[in-house]
Formats: C-alpha cells, sequence, structure tokens
C-alpha cells in the first residue's frame, strides 16, 4: 500500500476519537500524522498524545488568533515540553491571521517573533500560518533567520510570496484548499513547486476536499488530495507518496 504522512491537522478536534481516527488513517496508508497545537488546551494534548500513539507526532505552539494570550511563561511551557518530549517535532503553527484579526495586530507579530527565537534556540523547524499578512510575514521571517526552516501550511498566498519562501529554504503545505473549483491560484502554486518542497496535509477537522467539502475531515483524506495533486503534476501517484513522505521526514527529523 502506498504511504503518506498527515504533516498537518488537528487530532483533538475530530469527531469520534483519536483512536478510530488514527486506525481509519492507518487503514487508508497514512502511516504518521502530525498533530498541531494552537493554543496552551491544545499543548498539553498534543503532548500527551505523541507519548501514547506511536504513529502521532506534534508540533506546540499558540495560533495567531489566540497571540493575545501569549505569555512568557507559556514561552517556557513550549520550550520545556519540546525539549523533553521526543515526538514533538516543531514550534507552531505560528504567524500573522489579518482575515479575522481576533488578536491585534502588534500581538500577533509579538507572539511569532517569539515563536521564531524559541525555534532558533532549540535547533527546531517552524509551522507557520499566513493568511492576508504576505509583507509582514516575510518581513517578520527575513529578520528572524530560521536554521532549520520550517513550513508555510495551507498555502494560500501568492506565487511571489511562496517564491520568496522557498528561496529561504521553506516547505509549503497542501491540502483540500488544492481541489476547491475557485483556487486556481493555490493550484498555480502547487504546480510550481519543487518536488523536494511540497508537503501533504489535511488540517482536518477543516477543509475537507472534494467531494466531501463542507464535511468534517479527518487524516485518512490525505490520499484523496494526494490522487488530485498528483494528477495535476503530471506524476504517479506512489512517488508523489514517496517524495512528500522524504521531505516531511526531513524537515521534521522524524
Amino acid at each position: 500500500m502506498t504511504s503518506f504522512i498527515d504533516t498537518h491537522c488537528h487530532l483533538d478536534m475530530l469527531r469520534g476519537g483519536v483512536e478510530g481516527a488514527i486506525q481509519a488513517a492507518v487503514d487508508t496508508g497514512v502511516e504518521q500524522i502530525i498533530t498541531i497545537a494552537i493554543d496552551e488546551k491544545s499543548i498539553q494534548f498534543v503532548a500527551q498524545s505523541v507519548n501514547h500513539y506511536p504513529q502521532v507526532f506534534g508540533s506546540i505552539g499558540i495560533h495567531p488568533h489566540e497571540a493575545k494570550t501569549y505569555t512568557k511563561e507559556i514561552g517556557e511551557q513550549i520550550r520545556h515540553l519540546a525539549t523533553k518530549t521526543e515526538h514533538i517535532v516543531a514550534i507552531g503553527e505560528t504567524g500573522l491571521d489579518y482575515h479575522y484579526m481576533h488578536s491585534e495586530k502588534h500581538l500577533q507579530q509579538e507572539s511569532f517573533s517569539q515563536h521564531l527565537e524559541l525555534a532558533t534556540q532549540l535547533q527546531m523547524p517552524v509551522v507557520l500560518h499566513t493568511r492576508e499578512a504576505e509583507a509582514d510575514t516575510l518581513a517578520i521571517l527575513k529578520e528572524n533567520p530560521l536554521p532549520c526552516g520550517g513550513v508555510a501550511h495551507s498555502f494560500t498566498g501568492s506565487l511571489k510570496m511562496a517564491k520568496e519562501l522557498l528561496e529561504m529554504g521553506w516547505y509549503i503545505g497542501v491540502n483540500g484548499i488544492v481541489t476547491f473549483p475557485k483556487a486556481e491560484p493555490v493550484r498555480e502554486v502547487m504546480r510550481y513547486l519543487p518536488a523536494d518542497r511540497l508537503l501533504l496535509e489535511t488540517d482536518a477537522p477543516f477543509l475537507a476536499p472534494k467531494p466531501f467539502r463542507g464535511k468534517p475531515n479527518d487524516p485518512a483524506k490525505i490520499p484523496i488530495i494526494a490522487e488530485f495533486v498528483a494528477k495535476e503534476r503530471q506524476v504517479n501517484l506512489d512517488d508523489l507518496a514517496q517524495q512528500t513522505t522524504e521531505n516531511a521526514h526531513t524537515l521534521f527529523r522524524i
């Protein structure tokens, strides 16, 4: 069976329980999953889950929506867990989101910079969330160059931004959005990406691919996304699976 890794999901938000979601994923060839923290509560969930399920790895951080809650104490908690927990492989998701503005810009920017500093100190990659904030995101990344790079997850930015991230050594995460009818700009970026800089993700329970759009997503849908991407890029599905899995293992040192 073709083997995949879901590089970005939120197991704590899935309906039906974690164990069922993991088993369903394994049954479709998704042998590894990276679950992502967005706030203090989910940081604890990730830390516990990666110790309990051998297929699960984690990334811990504070989402830009929650940047107003970021404190020095939370930063030290992230540092401690990332240092002591083997299957925590990245910092984030962190970044900037100017669409909803659940946290003010300056708080998002401060939290983002603190996460980047942590990642630099810990020699770990970053899981980046950026939406409608291209200029500020790139400016902060250039001010804080990362030794281990990272992934721009659920990328919906411009091709120009993608090219700048690639020049900085970053990876780009592609999920179910790429299958949406009006997402041609996302497909343009996806087709442009070098094979060794592409990662697959679900962002479950959000952003289920066609024909499941609007329904709860889960890691078992990675093969559906992969089939679409392989067809668009005109490559063999098994080759895509092998390459994207290797990419994830390289970035996250799995």
